[in-house]
């Protein structure tokens, strides 16, 4: 049985085409893929992450003697309403998941990724740290539009909020925890909202013409900013150094769309490595993709079914409205 976030019927009365993500049935897209990622790049556009797990730490202490086995950036010296990026490793140093821990002021909170939740949380406590779910649900809205929306709807002054910091504020009569972090290469914020009253926010946020959007626009979207996205670029298999060396590759030869899993070879036709994530920038109008290779060679040949596609090695990230350099990920 699939789980539902609170948004399910929003989606069902929007047509939205459901699907299966990490155990929920989640909204792949309502109208189309082209117009929700355009709509996050020019305006605004706004995503049901309620399938993300928002957890509270029961016990500080114990979360800080785990720190230096369990995750790859100390957090001992985060100041209240900071948030920090982070991976979880294994005896390893294999990447059990990336998470966000955010720093409040009696105990530290986290955001897991949908699929590994449960995982996480069994993680945790094999080191004697206990978590519980918050039954919080989180309401991503993107774009460049995205901060004057929101500031709409409460009285604080958003501008003062520094990438990565969350702030608790009144959306309208309604209690909300603001995060400003992002995973789309645009500004905007996370709003974390109590169950009951996601439908009301979302209805908000629809009244402003902030467009819905699925999990195809926050692939594209994601992969345009350079965006890890675990079981793609972070696996358990990998430590977190050979994650971080992931590169970005822009197709030469117009032979389609590189695809996870495609091999990638260096131009005597040697296999160096694999695509993680590929598909075609709306952005950029050209097919784009990350990989993980042994060898870095500028250009390289990727196996689209028979043919060779030359590609070249890009910086990353390919596109971006926040920062010039890769932006630390919210995961999803």
């Amino acid at each position: 049985m699939l789980k539902r976030t609170p948004l399910y019927e929003e989606h069902l009365k929007l047509n939205a085409k459901m699907v299966e993500f990490g155990g929920w049935e989640m909204p792949l897209q309502y109208q189309s893929l082209l117009a929700e990622h355009q709509a996050v790049r020019s305006r605004a556009g706004m995503f049901d992450a309620g399938h993300m797990g928002v957890v509270k730490f029961l016990a500080s202490e114990k979360l800080l003697a785990a720190q230096r086995t369990a995750l790859i950036r100390y957090i001992d010296d985060m100041e209240i309403g900071q948030i920090r990026y982070n991976r979880l490793r294994n005896a390893q140093n294999g990447i059990v998941d990336d998470i966000l821990i955010y720093k409040d002021y009696e105990n530290y909170l986290s955001v897991f990724n949908a699929a590994n939740i449960e995982k996480d949380q069994r993680f945790f406590a094999e080191r004697g740290v206990e978590c519980e779910l918050m039954g919080w649900h989180v309401l991503a809205v993107q774009g460049p539009e995205a901060e004057n929306i929101v500031q709409r709807h409460t009285a604080e002054d958003l501008e003062r909020m520094k990438y990565y910091t969350f702030l608790p504020l009144e959306f309208d009569e309604y209690d909300v925890l603001a995060s400003k972090t992002g995973y789309t290469g645009e500004r905007g914020f996370e709003l974390m909202v109590a169950a009951e009253n996601c439908a009301a926010v979302w209805e908000l946020l629809l009244r402003d013409d902030v467009t819905p959007c699925g999990l195809g626009a926050r692939d594209t979207l994601r992969l345009e900013a350079g965006m890890p996205l675990y079981g793609h670029e972070l696996r358990e298999t990998w430590t977190s150094a050979q994650s971080d060396s992931i590169v970005g590759l822009k197709m030469l030869d117009n032979y389609g769309v590189p695809r996870q899993g495609y091999p990638v070879y260096d131009m005597a036709e040697n296999l160096i490595g694999e695509i993680t994530s590929g598909a075609f920038s709306p952005t950029l109008r050209e097919p784009i993709a990350l990989a993980y290779l042994e060898k870095k060679d500028p250009a390289v040949l990727v196996k689209i079914r028979s043919k060779m596609a030359r590609a070249q090695i890009t910086e990353l990230p390919f596109y971006s409205n926040v920062r010039k350099k890769t932006p630390e990920k919210t995961g999803a």
